[in-house]
């Protein structure tokens, strides 16, 4: 159905970094991943061009910014392993409402961003904002992990360490389900802008500062307004993830976003005069006329 419009070692911390930044620059929120647990062809980690670094988010204004930093191009890897000769980024899922992943996707309480644009196997051919109505698993088609319990298993026994960001992704996701990570049906809410590393840097954004030094660094913003958020999950932390088509890796990142659109205080009014206040000073001004009368 189309839609209608640091090392290793880190493994799973939370970071969030304030450093001397530049003028209008934002706060960021980072989910740093494991840096050797993507898995490429045979091979585990190694810098393969499956492996994910880290996520980032922040606020401004009325704006929301995610970035990535991965080894994975924005327009994917050609692959003879997948159905059509490619895998690509999956969806990026956003998640306020408080529950883990599968029952926010089963009670369609989950959105999402499309970033691939026709490089995906997404229902969503166009980049932007969507609510998700269901999503589906398309690892199997793509030669990867139907469950994320195969892919900890596989990196564990190559001595590797399984990571995703900074929470924890075995309480937040069901390992033995199968993951679904791409949108099949949703409503497209609103467009989104692409920002390449140089805009990122200028709003703060330093992935080097955590060692996340994969070869690609872009991002995206969206509009608060856009998102329409149900007014009872506003004040639940934002969980935001994504993994490729094949879940040979992920990232994601948990942070407190206030999504409450900005508002601008309303112009006020110039001063009117009480009804009462208009027939006192008509009165007194009657009064002067009548005094400049009689001494005329």
């Amino acid at each position: 159905m189309k839609f209608t419009q640091l090392p290793a070692l880190l493994g799973t911390l939370t970071l969030t970094i304030a450093t001397a930044i530049p003028a209008q620059a934002a706060s960021w929120t980072y989910g740093i991943d494991s840096f050797n647990d993507g898995v490429t062809g045979g091979d585990v980690g190694n810098n393969g061009a499956f492996e994910f670094f880290g996520m980032a988010v922040a606020e401004e204004d009325d704006n929301v910014f995610v970035a990535l930093n991965a080894n994975l191009l924005l327009t994917g890897y050609n692959s003879s392993g997948a159905a059509d000769g490619h895998i690509g980024w999956g969806d990026l899922f956003l998640n306020f409402s408080g529950q883990n992943y599968e029952a926010a996707l089963a009670n369609g309480d989950m959105f999402a961003l499309h970033i691939s644009g026709t490089d995906s196997d997404s229902s969503a051919q166009v980049n932007g904002l969507y609510k998700v109505n269901s999503a589906q698993n398309v690892a199997p088609t793509n030669s990867g992990f139907t469950t994320l319990q195969d892919r900890k298993n596989h990196v564990e026994s190559a001595g590797k360490t399984e990571g995703i960001g900074n929470f924890d992704d075995n309480g937040y996701f069901n390992l033995a389900a199968s993951h679904k990570n791409v949108m099949s049906s949703g409503t497209k809410l609103g467009d989104i802008a692409f920002l390449d590393s140089a805009a990122l840097s200028a709003k703060g954004l330093n992935f080097g500062a955590y060692n996340a030094t994969g070869s690609q660094t872009f991002g995206f913003s969206f509009s608060k307004t856009d998102l329409k958020l149900p007014e009872e999950f506003r004040g639940n932390p934002l969980i935001a993830s994504i993994f490729a088509e094949c879940n040979n890796d992920g990232v994601g990142v948990k942070a407190n976003i206030d999504v409450a659109i900005a508002e601008t205080e309303p112009e006020m009014p110039e001063s009117v005069p009480e009804p009462a206040s208009v027939l006192g000073i008509l009165a007194i001004a009657g009064s002067a006329i009548g005094l400049r009368r009689r001494h005329a």
